[in-house]
């Protein structure tokens, strides 16, 4: 045998050895599955942000792959109308939007176009969110990437991803990756899901969102895009291959959304349901490049009142779950109560009795390929037993104290904008507003700003006053230390609206702005408060007008009790 004929038949041999597994074959399921599970993906990009195809294209994958919708999510600040739910290729196209915050990125579905970008604090965005009527989702919440990994825990948002198909294979091991990008050539879908370890990502899920009601999706985040200088979402390098493609990645993990009936074919009509559905939870993910077909069910009864997944069920007697799934060869059925693994079986169907209330979900896992322990195939949603239990409203700042007022015809009030900006000062019938008009530079970013000079008493814990503006918009309060260039800030985004409200900022609540080295205010060096719009919340180019009154520091009464 010749040195070529040698060389070649080792590589034969090796990339053999080297070839991950084809799916596990599942039995047929011992019961009647839902007739209305649908199947699709969350998180896909297009052209129209920094993914490779357009939505024709994304719709003619997914139709190959045998799906039955794809929720597009490409970069945005939600102020573009959706466009409206579609079938192409025969698949239900529905348009969503992923939003940069600064803390991670939130996908929104169900949005109506925001009269101002949504960007900021995730804090910020989620508010906007809910607001605006969306399902807020984070997206690759625990990325190895800290423009990407989600940094506000404590933000009430509404669903999470569990799994992230790009960072399956952006964010894996060199040597793993140098191996799947030799297999890929070969068996693609195989290689890309042979990235997926068991994720650390349930368990750390579970502590950091503790008791809330939260979905938990896979999330495909599809560009059909991989760049030779990676770097962080957009990728927008020039120069790139279309792979993984998305007919790949469409295989690799999927939905299983369970309506209330079937399709209809009337695209408006089936989006709002799918929609509907994942807001309450009634979905599961499947990672199909595991093991295939999958079937999955879960349910509860207690005092003769059933329930599924997403759903709240009263406990008036013991309850009984019940969870089933068509597992291959080696699987097991798991059941958790508050993300503690409390049962198991090698079997097709658990039943668990219980008169403990708690947050009941199932998954089916399967041996791992090549290693110890295993792998979840299935992951479902929550059962609430029990309720979910009073929501902690974040308590009110104590204002029983003395208050330090900002008279508004002080001559202290000043403006502070951009060269390319303007802003002027209007008082009438006790309020001050301030009238602007930004500038479109982009050599410096545009921004008008009431400001006021001004020391705080050392007893004061927060600022409030009264608002409103001639269209909503976030106005940034912020303090300011004198130093070099922009001095430190700290700051708290608000709403506001044609409505005059009353708004309360406690300083413990604002947050560093920039290179800011201190997290918290220090309040003994500040010398000026501002109330800033900027292009953060506000288009360049834009021009309105907000007002105030009754700007005050206020305090805690600490009388001690007699």
């Amino acid at each position: 045998m010749g040195t070529a004929a040698l060389v070649a038949a080792v590589l034969v041999g090796v990339t053999f050895a080297l070839l991950p597994p084809s799916p596990l074959a599942t039995p047929s399921p011992s019961w009647r599955p839902s007739p209305t599970d649908v199947r699709g993906v969350f998180h896909i990009h297009t052209r129209r942000s920094d993914g490779t195809g357009s939505v024709e294209d994304v719709a003619a994958a997914a139709a190959k792959t045998g799906l039955q919708f794809v929720i597009i999510t490409d970069h945005g600040h939600a102020v573009r109308r959706p466009d409206p739910p579609v079938y192409r290729s025969g698949v239900l196209c529905i348009d969503a939007v992923e939003i940069s915050t600064t803390g991670g990125h939130y996908a929104a579905l169900g949005l109506a176009p925001s009269p101002y970008p949504l960007a900021g604090e995730p804090r910020d965005v989620a508010d906007d969110v809910r607001r605006l009527g969306g399902f807020g989702v984070v997206t690759h919440p625990l990325s190895e990437k800290t423009e990407l990994t989600w940094r506000d825990w404590d933000v009430p948002f509404d669903g999470i991803e569990w799994l992230n198909g790009d960072s399956l294979w952006r964010e894996a091991p060199l040597p793993r990756l140098l191996q799947a990008g030799w297999t890929y050539w070969f068996r693609p879908v195989g290689s890309v899901a042979s990235l997926y370890q068991r994720p650390q990502t349930l368990a750390k899920l579970a502590a950091l969102v503790g008791g809330r009601r939260v979905v938990v999706l896979a999330g495909t985040d599809a560009h059909a895009r991989l760049g030779f200088r990676d770097g962080p979402e957009p990728y927008v390098n020039p120069v790139f291959l279309r792979v993984p493609s998305y007919e790949i990645m469409f295989e690799v993990a999927s939905l299983r959304v369970r309506l209330p009936g079937p399709l209809s074919r009337n695209a408006s009509i089936d989006a709002d349901a799918v929609v509907a559905a994942i807001r309450a939870g009634h979905v599961h993910s499947v990672v199909d490049a595991i093991a295939g077909p999958a079937a999955f069910d879960f349910s509860a009864i207690s005092g003769g009142v059933s329930a599924a997944e997403g759903d709240v069920l009263t406990m008036s007697d013991p309850v009984i779950v019940r969870a089933r799934a068509n597992l291959p060869a080696g699987g097991w059925l798991v059941l958790f109560r508050n993300g503690v693994q409390i049962h198991r079986v090698a079997a097709q169907e658990l039943t668990y009795a219980s008169d403990q209330p708690g947050h009941y979900r199932a998954e089916a896992w399967v041996p791992a390929h090549g290693r110890e322990g295993f792998v979840p195939w299935i992951v479902g949603n929550p059962i609430y037993v029990g309720g979910l239990g009073s929501a902690q409203a974040p308590p009110k700042p104590d204002m029983t104290g003395p208050t330090f007022p900002l008279e508004v015809f002080d001559p202290l009030w000043g403006v502070e904008h951009d060269e390319g900006s303007h802003a002027t000062i209007e008082r009438e019938g006790g309020r001050m507003a301030l009238r602007y008009a930004l500038g479109r530079g982009t050599a410096v970013a545009p921004y008008a700003a009431l400001n006021c000079t001004t020391s705080i008493d050392g007893r004061a814990t927060g600022i409030a006053f009264r608002a409103s503006a001639d269209r909503p918009t976030r106005l940034s309060i912020q303090l300011r230390v004198p130093t070099q260039g922009d001095g430190h800030r700290w700051q708290r985004s608000v709403y506001v609206d044609p409505t005059v409200r009353e708004i309360v900022i406690p300083f413990a609540d604002m947050r560093a702005v920039g290179a800011t080295p201190a997290r918290s205010p220090q309040l003994a060096l500040v010398r000026t408060v501002l109330f800033v719009v900027d292009t953060v919340n506000t288009r360049p180019g834009s021009a309105g007008r907000f007002a105030l009154d009754e700007v005050r520091f206020f305090s805690a009464d600490t009388t001690p009790p007699r």
